[in-house]
């Protein structure tokens, strides 16, 4: 299964407008950047089976933008175990009750996607230290649900559009 974690475009900032932390959106500058990340994927050839997104206004916003530029035409998922706090275990049950599908993103927010990414990285794990999700970057990892073994694959640093792959050793 490949699994392709993405945290959440830029989001407005909590303001007399946005009192509460659930409803804050992407900005234009979110959006547009969230254009870019996804074209580079597209670039990639990346195709996608399923789309999950925490329900949260910013991550389903997101994963909206990516689906547009991707192709992706079936409909984006909401997942509770997104939405940030979820456990690891729980995290982990949520792929498993998935792993009919072959390609799926999931978009979420920090510090649930380091957590996440680097929790299912079991073969060679010193490549964890390139995931550091700013907004809108991507961590592809190579999953197993049924002996959770996961690998490495390649991390997009949103920032400099710096795509590090898995090393050969």
């Amino acid at each position: 299964m490949d699994i392709y974690i993405v945290r959440h475009g830029v989001a407005a900032d909590l303001d007399n407008e946005i009192a509460e932390e659930s409803y804050r959106y992407l900005t234009i500058h979110g959006r547009n950047h969230c254009r870019i990340v996804a074209q580079r994927l597209k670039d990639m050839k990346i195709e996608l089976d399923a789309v999950f997104s925490s329900p949260l206004v910013r991550a389903l916003q997101t994963a909206e933008v990516f689906s547009s530029i991707l192709k992706y035409n079936d409909e984006v998922r909401t997942a509770i175990e997104l939405i940030g706090g979820s456990s690891f275990n729980r995290f982990k049950q949520f792929l498993k009750r998935n792993s009919r599908f072959e390609s799926i993103a999931l978009f979420g927010h920090a510090p649930d996607v380091n957590i996440f990414s680097t929790g299912l990285i079991t073969e060679n794990p010193r490549n964890v230290s390139h995931i550091n999700f700013k907004n809108s970057s991507v961590c592809k990892i190579v999953y197993d649900p049924e002996t959770e073994a996961g690998r490495f694959a390649w991390f997009l640093n949103s920032d400099n559009m710096k795509l590090v792959e898995a090393s050969a050793d």
